[in-house]
């Protein structure tokens, strides 16, 4: 009798593998969306850009191609949540249905709770969570069409779990991220679509360049953080590829934290 480690041995299959897959990415012009774009295309899958800005999506798309891998830009705001099942079942009828989705994009607005305008709480919850919504369950109504199967990722936050002051709308985004996360993997899972998220801690990206810049705030993370640094786009970007592979077959559901240890200590 075979036994399952020898078996497990043997294998020849990389489990991480994503060649011949297509991952469309929001936000794919920089910080994290940007990250994953990188380490999908040199894991050898075609790549679909999401953005607000041409010229960036152009230079991305450069920059991936010498990777060798495949890649479309696509121009759109998210904002525009009205029309993003629209767009999207242009796209998926031209191009052809993506594998993975990678929900990258994210905006931040700052205030005192009694401050803050209703206006940037609502462009807030719009992208981080209704956008979200509506790209999530329009690639899942295209991966059950055509029989199922598919990895959706999310992007949630420390903030999925804590909080800080003058972050209202983006925690309580992120927070919503979260258990959205929970939700449609319960009820997509009867199709093999495959929902988690990754919830990163404190990123070195343009979101949260002002807060680099501020010497008492790059400490204090430096000095809350057990690994005593700030992440990069790369660290959370091949968290991201582990689930968007056959590796994460018997994960769903979960929020990941990838935070240098930040939840672990207090």
């Amino acid at each position: 009798m075979q036994n399952s480690s020898s078996s497990f041995q043997r294998s020849t299959v990389n489990a991480f593998d994503v060649s011949g897959k297509t991952a469309l990415i929001t936000g794919a012009t920089r910080g994290i969306g940007l990250g994953a774009a990188r380490a999908l295309a040199q894991g050898g899958a075609k790549i679909l850009l999401l953005g607000r800005d041409k010229e960036e999506l152009e230079r991305c798309g450069e920059e991936l191609r010498e990777f060798g891998c495949e890649t479309l830009s696509l121009c759109f705001d998210l904002m525009q949540t009205g029309r993003i099942r629209p767009f999207l079942d242009g796209i998926f009828a031209e191009h052809g249905i993506p594998d993975i989705l990678v929900n990258s994009a994210g905006i931040q607005r700052r205030g005192e709770a009694i401050d803050i305008s209703l206006r940037d709480f609502n462009e807030v919850l719009g992208i981080n969570v209704t956008a979200l919504f509506e790209v999530s369950r329009t690639f899942a109504r295209h991966r059950i069409a055509a029989g199922g199967g598919g990895k959706v990722i999310n992007l949630a936050s420390l903030m999925t779990s804590a909080a800080r002051p003058n972050t209202s709308p983006y925690t309580a985004s992120k927070g919503a991220v979260g258990q959205l996360t929970k939700a449609l993997a319960v009820e997509w899972a009867k199709y093999g679509i495959y929902v988690n998220a990754i919830a990163p801690g404190y990123i070195d990206t343009d979101l949260n360049a002002a807060l680099i810049a501020d010497p008492s705030f790059d400490q204090w993370v430096k000095s809350r953080c057990p690994l005593g640094r700030w992440g990069t786009p790369e660290d959370i970007a091949w968290p991201i590829v582990f689930l968007a592979s056959s590796a994460s077959d018997f994960v769903t559901g979960q929020v990941i934290y990838v935070d240098g240890g930040w939840l672990a200590t207090f």
